[in-house]
């Protein structure tokens, strides 16, 4: 397999674990119940698919959407489900040889990066 073929399926795989990753935030009661804690790593995954379909770098910020998330799990306390855990692991998995040079705009703790 040529290259772009393999880089298009790490694309739409990382795309299809980042809606259900999305998704798993509206069947997890803990996250449910609180919300005001995950809500800014759902909607930093929300303007991440967003990003995919404005093709605008969609893997460098999916790469830093995984350090984001794995920040927001050690400062912030975050408990994720065994099945989101599981997404994070898969997602850090396609997105660990990206070069993340033009995404580091902001704060690695700051869900802001991912706006715009």
């Amino acid at each position: 397999m040529s290259a772009k073929v393999i880089d298009a399926e790490k694309r739409e795989q990382t795309y299809q674990l980042l809606n259900e990753f999305y998704q798993s935030f509206f069947s997890d009661v803990y996250n449910e119940l609180n919300i005001h804690r995950y809500l800014p790593v759902r909607d930093a995954i929300a303007n991440v698919i967003h990003k995919f379909i404005m093709d605008d770098h969609p893997m460098a910020f999916a790469g830093k959407l995984v350090m984001y998330i794995q920040t927001q799990i050690a400062f912030s306390h975050l408990r994720l489900s065994k099945q989101q855990l599981l997404l994070l692991h898969r997602l850090e998995d396609l997105t660990k040889n990206i070069d993340l040079t033009f995404v580091y705009t902001s704060p690695l703790d700051s869900n802001q990066q991912f706006v715009g």
